[in-house]
């Protein structure tokens, strides 16, 4: 019991010191410029695992129902003075759509598309050549636009905060390179992509 504490710990601190140490930076960036595609944003999720979900328009409730969702695109640009630090801006946005129904039956239908823009930070933990791991968050405005279509079609368009929390980021290639994102918010639950620094 005593031995698996004392292993645990060395382990963890090992772990901390290779993540968070501040020398051998192999790879430098000032500017990264990213392309993704996640799948599962906040507000999807909600959507999936709520068990009545009400729009209000003006002639009545309804719920959603057999909900489709696409995928979760964007594009990402962050400045970095010192390689460690970034900070940017992301763009981007997805779409829900299925079926309208009031007292159990189907009344219409809907499609729902959300715009996002958000200011975001992210903070590489560690940079090797062709290696990167790192982590970051974003809040800004999710604006989206709901098309109702029942007995009459109704819009309804919103602002909404939007925020998402990059856990942990992978990144391999030197110039140009792939990445994978594990996170919650608007760019899903995980996404995946093509970044260019230089």
């Amino acid at each position: 019991m005593f031995l698996k504490r004392i292993i645990r710990l060395i382990a963890a601190l090992t772990l901390s010191s290779i993540l968070l140490s501040t020398g051998g930076f192999g790879q430098t960036r000032k500017h990264d410029v990213s392309l993704q595609a996640g799948f599962l944003s906040i507000d999807q999720l909600s959507d999936m695992f709520t068990d009545i979900l009400t729009v209000v328009i003006s002639i009545g409730a309804f719920t959603k129902e057999d909900m489709e969702h696409t995928g979760v695109p964007f594009l990402t640009y962050h400045y970095s003075a010192n390689s460690r630090f970034g900070f940017g801006a992301a763009f981007g946005g997805y779409a829900s759509s299925g079926i309208l129904q009031t007292g159990g039956i189907d009344a219409g239908t809907f499609k729902e598309r959300s715009y996002v823009g958000a200011v975001e930070l992210d903070y590489h933990w560690l940079m090797r050549e062709g290696f990167q791991l790192y982590s970051g968050a974003g809040f800004g405005i999710r604006f989206r636009r709901g098309i109702y279509r029942t007995t009459e079609t109704d819009t309804l368009n919103r602002f909404l905060p939007a925020f998402h929390v990059n856990a942990i980021g992978v990144r391999l290639g030197r110039k140009v390179g792939f990445f994978a994102e594990l996170g919650a918010g608007y760019k899903g639950v995980f996404s995946a992509g093509v970044n260019a620094q230089f």
